[in-house]
């Protein structure tokens, strides 16, 4: 027997001096239990044994082993190492922890001490504590490689992956070629996870980004060439360069990258998923966008809530913009039911509001105003501003919603609060930039724009900005046709055809704009046709609270070449209240028939307009005009709007038309009431086909009936149906057609007509 324990003592020793691969292990594991388990091993023996149970995992063993050393050999801390390694790798980091602190209490001058209390700090996902002690070894050991070792793998763990690289970098052979290059891919993803961080300044955001791409420009080509080898570590640069590309706003460079992997064959990870989702989505690309979001969904189930709910309101975003606004709502729904509303940390007894619920909510009150149930999202967004009055991104949703409802000085007050709380925020100056233009704010506009572009070119918002100011700075035509028939009334005849077009010049010194058009109109009436063609040429200002145009015209219809002019302006007293005056010489709404019997009109117009809110407004209009036969004509108008049912894709609109005129001439070639009252109620139905991000086509039903009271001939019934279609391109190009009959009486003789009215704008 002692001829075996030598035997073994003897193999024991041999083995030790081998490497710690499985098949020495199971060796020297053999050579043990076929010499009986003896007991009375010597120490190097021993310590071999114990090494190769931890090895195998054979964690009880292990574990035994290690702890009769300690106590057979209490002079060889190797037993102690090993024991506290071997209870952190058994599931025990708590127990390893506690014998680690005794160790390093009793040898705070040993490296290997320190060295098992951090491996046990490690295990038990201490990174920052694995840290400190790693660290401590190394002061007291900087030149033992595998204690150099440990501390720049302890700076890996702990996220300081350029710490580590450069420690690395001065001991060359400490790392494989392989641990080198995820390091690097580590700094390189550090750049970009720091680039990603919302609590970051934009320009400090914005170096990291540019630092990470540079990284990985030079990286990749180099790990590409050392070929299978390296092959991860490029998929993995690769995938984290979109990460990157998306934090410096690269979301054209983002989506090519990603169709190139793709078209090479080579997977992309789930992590990034959302982030190309995302660029797709501010590409104007919604339905590439959807399936790459659920994807990211799916794969992130249960893991980062942040991540979850970015991609969820990423996704109703995109199903919102590919004119699927159930799902896009439904979306938004199972978003704000997820996330706690509060949160707790370890060892903190007080909650804290969950930033997820906050994006849930803010999300939720953005998707009720992208749906047109702006009432909804108001009362939502007033709610989250008044609980949380110094967020910035509450302000400016809530900006947005003041502009959607047409309130755009409400919208400008509260910017200029979050200004003061962000004056160099991306989403304030792009609201800031929208306001102006509503308000007709163009240099401030500009300006906001011009410095925009310059920071975040490819910021959505921004892009979408661009636009606008695009179609702003665009020279603008419209033209307007209207063809009827009619049963031979005396104020349209059997025929009558209109038609006028006018062409605006593209801005000029920010406010004005040159404009010249031409017009033709014809009737055919008992006593022959009526023609009338004019041609006009003018100025407009726009400014902020102030429109005016200016122009003069000249006129023919069958009497020679008359000159014209008018000028109007309307002033805006504040977001509900606009007040209108105008004045024309030979207006253009005088009567054809007067025209063909050479009887001219002057008029002067007053207007005032309330406006509640884009779902409600009245206007009242007061017109006297002066006939050159020496009749008087004062009319007056009051016409509504509202709104009584909205859906995603079906608006539902009250009007009311209340007119009356009175006229001093008894007898006139032309229609020429003493007096007259039209009341017409009506019902408007606009009905959404088609929606695709500013691409949409709408149809539109119409159906009034009121009555028509004449002095002298009493009152009788009107009634109006009609049918039209509109379809719009953004600001750059908008057409619609609205084709209508009306039944009513004139003089007291019933005529029926018939007409077709057609409009086009065009920006070029």
């Amino acid at each position: 027997m002692n001829h075996a324990l030598r035997f073994a003592a003897f193999t024991f020793c041999t083995l030790l001096a081998l490497p710690a691969t499985g098949e020495e292990a199971t060796a020297v594991l053999r050579a043990y239990e076929r010499a009986g388990s003896p007991a009375t091993l010597p120490a190097p023996a021993l310590e071999a044994v114990a090494r190769a149970y931890r090895d195998t995992q054979q964690w009880p063993s292990a574990i035994r082993l290690f702890s009769q050393g300690e106590r057979r050999f209490p002079g060889q801390a190797t037993f102690a190492y090993g024991h506290v390694m071997t209870l952190a790798d058994a599931g025990r980091p708590h127990e390893a922890i506690e014998r680690g602190k005794a160790l390093v209490a009793h040898r705070p001058d040993d490296p290997d001490a320190h060295l098992a209390l951090a491996y046990a700090h490690g295990r038990n996902a201490e990174p920052y504590a694995a840290l400190e002690h790693a660290s401590q070894a190394y002061s007291l050991a900087p030149n033992r490689p595998y204690v150099v070792r440990a501390y720049v793998l302890a700076l890996r763990d702990a996220r300081l992956p350029q710490s580590a690289l450069h420690l690395a970098a001065a001991h060359p052979g400490l790392l494989s070629p392989a641990q080198t290059r995820s390091l690097q891919a580590d700094v390189a993803a550090r750049l970009t996870r720091t680039a990603s961080a919302d609590a970051r300044g934009e320009a400090d955001r914005y170096v990291q980004a540019d630092r990470a791409l540079a990284l990985y420009g030079q990286l990749i080509p180099q790990w590409r060439a050392l070929g299978p080898q390296a092959r991860d570590d490029v998929r993995r640069a690769e995938a984290d360069r979109l990460q990157a590309l998306r934090a410096r706003g690269r979301m054209r460079d983002l989506a090519a990258s990603y169709e190139s992997m793709r078209a090479d064959g080579a997977p992309v990870p789930d992590y990034v998923l959302g982030d190309v989702a995302s660029a797709y989505l501010a590409l104007r690309r919604p339905e590439d966008a959807v399936p790459l979001f659920r994807q990211s969904l799916a794969s992130s189930a249960g893991q980062d809530e942040a991540a979850q709910m970015a991609d969820r309101i990423g996704l109703s975003y995109a199903l919102s913009e590919s004119d699927q606004a159930g799902a896009a709502g439904a979306e938004l729904d199972r978003a704000l039911a997820a996330p706690p509303t509060w949160i707790l940390y370890k060892g903190n007894p007080v909650r804290r509001p969950n930033p997820a619920k906050l994006d849930a909510e803010l999300a939720h009150a953005l998707g009720a105003l992208y749906r047109d149930d702006t009432p909804k999202a108001q009362a939502e967004l007033d709610r989250m501003v008044e609980e949380a009055p110094g967020n910035t991104s509450l302000r400016v949703a809530r900006a947005e919603a003041w502009r959607t409802r047409e309130l755009p000085r409400r919208a400008e007050l509260d910017l200029k609060i979050a200004e003061t709380q962000a004056p160099r925020s991306v989403e304030v100056e792009t609201g800031q930039a929208a306001t102006a233009l509503a308000l007709q704010e163009w240099r401030q506009a500009k300006l906001l724009r011009d410095d925009l572009t310059a920071r975040v070119p490819e910021d959505p918002a921004v892009r979408r900005l661009n636009r606008e100011w695009a179609a702003h700075e665009q020279a603008e035509w419209r033209t307007t046709a209207s063809r009827g028939t009619a049963s031979g009334g005396p104020v349209l005849g059997s025929r009558d055809a209109s038609v006028d077009t006018v062409l605006y010049s593209p801005p000029i010194g920010e406010n004005w704009r040159v404009f010249a058009g031409s017009g033709y109109s014809e009737g055919r009436f008992d006593e022959g046709n009526g023609h009338y063609a004019w041609a006009r040429a003018g100025l407009e200002w726009r400014g902020r609270d102030l429109t005016a145009l200016a122009e003069a015209s000249g006129n023919r219809y069958g009497h020679g070449t008359r000159a014209g002019a008018a000028l109007s302006a309307f002033v805006d007293l504040d977001d509900h209240w606009r007040a209108g005056a105008g004045a024309a010489l030979l207006s253009r709404d005088t009567p054809l028939r007067a025209l063909k019997h050479d009887i001219r009109a002057n008029s002067l117009s007053a207007s005032l307009r309330w406006r509640g809110d884009e779902r409600r407004e009245w206007t009242l209009t007061l017109t006297p005009s002066f006939f050159s036969d020496g009749n008087r004509r004062l009319e007056a108008g009051l016409s509504g709007r509202q709104r009584l049912y909205t859906t995603p894709r079906v608006r539902v609109d009250a009007l009311l038309d209340l007119s009356a005129s009175r006229n001093t001439a008894d007898d006139a070639p032309y229609f020429n009431p003493r007096s007259d009252l039209t009341i017409l109620p009506a019902l408007r139905v606009t009905h959404t086909l088609y929606q695709h991000e500013e691409t949409r086509w709408e149809q539109q039903f119409l159906l009034a009936a009121g009555a028509y009271a004449q002095q002298g001939h009493g009152t009788g019934g009107l009634y109006t149906l009609g049918y039209g279609q509109r379809y719009s391109l953004g600001r750059a190009f908008e057409i619609g057609f609205l084709a209508s009959g009306t039944s009513r009486p004139y003089d007291g003789q019933r005529e029926r007509s018939f007409s077709v009215l057609v409009d086009v704008t065009v920006r070029f």
